[in-house]
């Protein structure tokens, strides 16, 4: 059972060029940059059976063949999607559930009633360049341009412009390496959200996030790992709060203000006590605590100042440099 580790980044069609001379991209190729063609269609029941499963279907033509692949549930936190996935070659474009033999996924995809209501919900169409790269300690990596747009009926279309960077063995941290490289030269924003999300998002739209990230009292001193899973936690609240500060509810632009700043000022506490961290990683950090907390909370501009904070290139590149570190 493969499981899948992927960096997702979003990249203006604009500076797509500049990757291909790149050193970080030309250093270490084993072999490309290749481009072919990917159709890949998502398949779902009307009433959203398998997203209710936390379960995506794809059918994918490419370079001739047909591929099916199965993804189940998985996280994502500063870009980096982790999900078990099933891939097998397929016959045709029609789903074959005669491939899907894990235990759990064969037993939902036995209701003969689920398998008869499956239909095709939206399509993407993108032309992939990958890059396959071994590093010097050689962990393997692939990296995928892709160029093009989703696909959803016969009058929605949404254009795609994303870099991925997938770890195919070897060392995590060397994702979030290759993409401080790139990031140096190019500008790229961290992405959260999957094709097939962005696809599904025009079925349903997902509830705001008002949870809120309980807050514990930090113990006298933090060791490597308890510290990266309360990073991890305080990033992926900071995340879930953003898309809230576009929101034409004032209300909840102001319960998102006040649960960035709160974490921003817990997670700076947990950085500050864990005495590795780096100097020039606490630096960064009071930088995004101090710049977040410089405007009033009911100061109409606040939402705005600070979703401009969070998509700057300065602090993408800290969250890069910290899931670099985390995972050395």
């Amino acid at each position: 059972m493969p499981n899948e580790i992927e960096l997702k980044l979003r990249i203006d069609a604009a500076d797509t060029t500049r990757l291909f001379n790149h050193p970080a991209l030309t250093h270490g190729l084993e072999h490309g940059p290749l481009t072919r063609q990917l159709i890949s269609t998502y398949f779902d029941t009307p009433d959203l059976r398998l997203l209710d499963a936390e379960i995506s279907l794809r059918v994918r033509s490419m370079s001739g063949g047909w591929f099916q692949a199965v993804k189940a549930a998985g996280s994502s936190v500063a870009g980096l999607h982790q999900r078990m996935e099933w891939e097998d070659i397929i016959s045709g474009s029609e789903p074959d559930f005669s491939k899907i033999t894990e235990p759990a996924l064969a037993a939902i995809f036995a209701d003969r009633q689920l398998r008869n209501a499956l239909q095709p919900l939206f399509v993407t169409d993108v032309a992939r360049t990958e890059w396959q790269l071994r590093m010097p300690d050689g962990t393997a990596l692939e990296v995928a341009l892709d160029l093009g747009e989703l696909q959803v009926g016969t009058h929605i279309r949404e254009t795609i412009s994303e870099v991925e960077i997938e770890l195919k063995s070897g060392d995590a941290a060397q994702v979030f390496s290759l993409a401080l490289a790139l990031q140096a030269d190019i500008p790229l924003t961290i992405e959260n959200i999957s094709k097939a999300q962005r696809g599904y998002g025009h079925y349903r739209m997902l509830p705001a996030s008002l949870s809120t990230l309980a807050l514990a009292a930090l113990p006298q001193a933090l060791d490597k790992a308890a510290l990266t899973k309360l990073v991890w936690a305080c990033v992926h609240q900071v995340q879930s709060k953003q898309a809230l500060l576009e929101a034409d509810d004032a209300q909840l632009q102001q319960h998102a203000i006040a649960e960035i700043r709160s974490t921003l000022e817990y997670l700076l506490s947990a950085l500050q006590l864990y005495k590795p961290t780096p100097a020039a990683l606490l630096t960064e950090y009071h930088w995004l605590h101090d710049t977040a907390h410089a405007t009033q909370p009911d100061d109409q501009a606040a939402a705005h100042h600070i979703h401009t904070l969070l998509q700057s290139q300065r602090c993408q590149r800290l969250l890069l440099q910290t899931g670099a570190w985390l995972l050395a």
